[in-house]
């Protein structure tokens, strides 16, 4: 029999259709060649889920969001469609929650399994709730921090009034001016310090080379210290201390006697501090020296020796 071309381009048209709108529904989650059960929940807000939105159990996918639908025409409850494949098997209690699968991926239906023993079947309607959103939830903790961030904006407002009060043009003025002297000072320093760089070289060489030789020669520092320390404390077991109070003693009496002297006190100070004494010696000694001319100009007149011994004195 000879088919038409006719019927050939519809039989074409027919499949291509076919396979179309099962892409389409595959794409959207919906497979029609696969074995699924479907369950209803009602919300009463949704919170965005949409249809073919992802359902699984612990994280794990096993179906898909088939509808959405209002509960009636009177009611603004919504009754949500599941698919989910038949090797999954509903105990009792199973509750539908719906929360988002992040900030930007939209919601998702988790199923969290209740005690049983028994399992829901095909068809049946389980409880359902709506999870608190991730923005809802952001939105309480943020509120706080947003108030509080206001009071800081604030805050820093009025600081900053404060200090455009405190930097008028007369302080701008005035720190470009000790910047200024700020750089010529650095400029100054690195000038002074280029043209003495090799006395700092040399100072600090020989900085290094002081104390290399002081770290080579620390066992004898060490000894020398100790041998200092032995002698102070010889010193300090001898009589030195004792010599020292008697020194200090004797300069003290020594000091009194001077005092005495410069005061005139005793014959030594008499003699020192008064001149009556050095006029009656000095009258003294002209007398005698008087004495000793006449003495010596007559002779006679003072001694006579005779032939026999016997000395006359004079009838003076």
């Amino acid at each position: 029999m000879k088919i038409s071309n006719e019927v050939k381009v519809g039989a074409v048209a027919l499949v291509t259709i076919i396979v179309f709108i099962w892409l389409f529904n595959f794409m959207k989650g919906k497979d029609y060649f696969k074995r699924t059960a479907n369950y209803y929940s009602i919300y009463e807000n949704v919170g965005g889920l949409a249809e073919s939105s992802p359902v699984e159990i612990n994280g794990f996918k096993v179906g898909v969001v088939q509808s959405i639908d209002l509960l009636s025409e009177t009611s603004d409850k919504l009754l949500v469609k599941f698919s989910v494949s038949k090797g999954f098997k509903l105990p009792v209690n199973t509750v539908a929650e719906i929360l988002p699968v992040s900030i930007i991926a939209g919601m998702k239906v988790q199923f969290v399994y209740g005690p049983g023993p028994d399992y829901y079947s095909d068809g049946d309607t389980i409880p359902g709730i709506l999870s608190a959103s991730i923005l809802s939830t952001l939105g309480d903790v943020i509120d706080p921090v947003k108030v509080k961030v206001m009071d800081l904006v604030t805050v820093l407002d009025s600081v900053i009034t404060s200090i455009n009060d405190i930097v008028d043009p007369d302080f701008r003025k005035n720190l470009s001016g000790t910047m200024a002297h700020l750089d010529n000072t650095t400029g100054s320093l690195d000038r002074i310090l280029g043209s003495k760089e090799t006395e700092l070289k040399e100072t600090l060489g020989n900085i290094t080379k002081f104390s290399e030789m002081l770290s080579a020669n620390t066992k004898k520092l060490n000894n020398t210290f100790s041998n200092l320390e032995s002698i102070t404390d010889t010193l300090a077991a001898s009589e030195l201390y004792n010599s020292i109070g008697n020194l200090k003693a004797s300069l003290e009496k020594a000091s009194l006697l001077l005092e005495n002297l410069n005061d005139g006190k005793g014959s030594a100070g008499q003699f020192l501090a008064s001149d009556s004494l050095y006029r009656n010696l000095n009258n003294s000694l002209g007398s005698l020296n008087l004495l000793l001319e006449d003495v010596k100009t007559n002779p006679k007149r003072y001694v006579h020796f005779s032939l026999f011994g016997k000395k006359n004195i004079p009838s003076e």
